[in-house]
């Protein structure tokens, strides 16, 4: 590109001298350092042009010079040069797009248009997943890095087995141990085995470093804990614990921790814990467990609701409170409450709206009424729709 302007500019005052010969021949004169120089300006201006193509004829030279041969000869050969980057522009599309044999070919023909790194990574970016080796310690990194990224990528066609990608991913944080996408990739990996202790300690770990948002790991952290408390019996009780303090306000969670309460004997514990969820949440599944627990004490646990009143009492409150009292045998009251329930949380809550129907059809089937218990488990169903 300077060449072209060059030329151009030589072309220009060739035209310049010609179309103003007056200009040309007038004289010029330089006084400097007690020296003096007359000469014209046409002569002047040419002798300048042609020093300066002198002088980068000598710097084209001398670097072909002191270069190696290889190099001297890939720098006269510009065209060569220009068709091996469409080529290495050709590679890298294909390898985008997908089309891993063409660009591996097209990349071999760019040789010389990048360093030998480079090619080296691209060779290995088109390599297929199946096809990549367990790298080895002399290795370069950057190889490393990406072959065990290719490997185990989650779109692997086909997948690598999870001893082979374990063993890329430990090369990878081998060579970059602060590798984000190697450590999500190893959790996962973890959780794809059942390896939850391993799951736990690497989330914890990302946690507190500041790795990844509480909102991220939480429901993270707290399924690896209910799946390490239902692997290791003798363990639930800790990994409960854990997941109740990061989810105190997930319903699975207290149901879990309160029945591990409850297969150790703290009854009152559990009768605690569900209440006061109770009190900030309404939940269908935790106001049944709490009516199991509750049902040899009917009269009591209902007087206890009843002396509340009904605008603070959320729609599960009220499910427990009618079911506790036709459990107590106040069955008037309890149909009563249920089917003003059954109603008013027909548009807010629909699991609470179908529970209170199936509960009025099993009472009216008890009482022999199976019109009116096909009726409520008609609109049962209406609503599971």
């Amino acid at each position: 590109m300077r060449l072209i302007l060059f030329l151009l500019l030589v072309l220009a005052v060739t035209v310049a001298l010609i179309v103003f010969p007056d200009i040309a021949d007038q004289p010029l004169r330089l006084e400097a350092f007690g020296w003096l120089f007359e000469t014209r300006q046409g002569a002047f201006v040419v002798a300048l042009l042609a020093l300066l193509s002198l002088t980068w004829l000598l710097r084209r030279l001398l670097g072909a010079l002191f270069a190696s041969p290889g190099s001297a000869w890939r720098s006269l050969r510009l065209g060569s040069r220009k068709r091996k980057e469409k080529r290495l522009r050709d590679g890298l599309a294909q390898w985008i797009d997908g089309r891993l044999t063409s660009a591996a070919k097209n990349l071999r023909r760019a040789e010389g248009v990048l360093p030998a790194w480079i090619e080296a990574l691209l060779r290995v970016a088109t390599t297929p997943a199946s096809a990549l080796s367990t790298p080895s310690e002399s290795e370069d990194d950057l190889m490393v890095a990406l072959s065990a990224r290719i490997a185990t990528a989650p779109d692997a066609d086909p997948p690598l087995d999870a001893a082979r990608r374990r063993t890329h991913l430990e090369a990878w944080l081998r060579v970059h141990p602060d590798a984000p996408l190697a450590q999500a990739r190893l959790v996962a990996l973890a959780e794809e085995e059942g390896d939850w202790p391993a799951v736990i300690e690497a989330l914890e770990a990302k946690w507190r470093q500041g790795k990844s948002a509480a909102v991220d790991v939480k429901p993270r952290l707290v399924r690896a804990c209910l799946q390490q408390a239902a692997a290791a019996p003798a363990e639930a009780m800790v990994y409960l614990r854990k997941a109740y303090r990061l989810q105190p306000e997930d319903a699975q969670v207290v149901l879990r921790y309160g029945q591990a309460l409850q297969e150790s004997g703290d009854l009152d514990g559990v009768k605690r814990l569900w209440r006061g969820y109770l009190e900030q949440h309404s939940s269908k599944s935790v106001a049944a467990a709490l009516l199991e627990l509750e049902r040899d004490q009917a009269m009591r646990a209902y007087r206890k609701l009843e002396r509340k009143s009904a605008k603070s009492l959320n729609y599960a409150q009220r499910w427990l409170r009618a079911e506790l009292a036709h459990a107590a045998g106040l069955d008037g009251l309890a149909l009563e409450q249920m089917q003003a329930l059954a109603e008013a949380a027909a548009a807010d809550d629909a699991a609470i709206s179908q529970a209170a129907w199936q509960s009025l059809a099993a009472w009216h089937e008890a009482a022999a009424d199976y019109q009116q218990a096909a009726n409520c488990y008609r609109w049962a169903m209406e609503k599971r729709e």
